[in-house]
């Protein structure tokens, strides 16, 4: 009898699994409130910094860059623990098919999450979404302190799988899935755009077929 090969799925969470923007931006608005920042994120700038670590969002807003740093990454911090608070509370939206195409994929693969994000934030998604049941694993550079490259090999270490995939949104998720030395399926419904993947999905519903052909070969 031939060898089953141990396979996983990881995915992104920004822009591949949902879109939080409207209420991590009243989360970071609500912080910059507090401590006196002038600006006022809306969701479209929100959309902008999805895919990029805290500190580098930090750097990128000049009202955050011109901050000194200690006292910019205690507002970091707060404005990170107010989105998970809330997204805690009331969650983000999922994209169309979500929760039924991760039943259908849970029953032939096992799956996981590997993102940008800090400590707390894909718990709200599996906590609010109720999907924790479907992946097995997770991981994000607020607990190892990893580039999503490293947390993608981490993954599959941790877990033993012998080929896994990588589904994301952006040009830095193709190339870390590159770099971690899997294959990059683009969800070209998500935040990225503006580059070419090899292979691409234009729903999250097609993901299912797209995923046999990957691992048939």
């Amino acid at each position: 009898m031939e060898k089953t090969l141990k396979t996983g799925v990881i995915f992104d969470l920004d822009g591949t699994l949902w879109n939080s923007v409207r209420e991590v931006a009243i989360a970071w608005n609500d912080t910059f409130k507090k401590y006196g920042v002038g600006i006022e994120l809306t969701p479209d700038m929100m959309r902008i910094t999805m895919g990029r670590t805290v500190p580098e969002i930090g750097e990128a807003m000049p009202v955050l860059r011109d901050i000194e740093p200690k006292r910019r990454a205690v507002i970091l911090k707060e404005c990170c623990d107010e989105e998970n608070r809330r997204l805690n509370l009331f969650g983000g939206v999922l994209y169309d098919g979500v929760p039924e195409v991760l039943e259908e994929l849970e029953k032939s693969y096992e799956l996981f999450i590997v993102s940008n994000c800090e400590d707390g934030y894909i718990e709200s998604f599996l906590n609010y979404h109720k999907t924790a049941k479907f992946f097995k694993d997770t991981e994000c550079i607020g607990r190892t302190g990893l580039n999503k490259a490293g947390n993608i090999r981490l993954v599959i270490e941790r877990n033993g799988l012998e080929k896994a995939v990588y589904v994301g949104d952006t040009e830095r998720d193709m190339r870390s899935a590159r770099d971690a030395g899997v294959p990059f399926i683009h969800a070209a419904y998500g935040f990225g755009s503006g580059f070419d993947a090899e292979m691409r999905v234009s729903s999250f519903r097609e993901l299912p077929d797209l995923l046999t052909k990957v691992f048939e070969v």
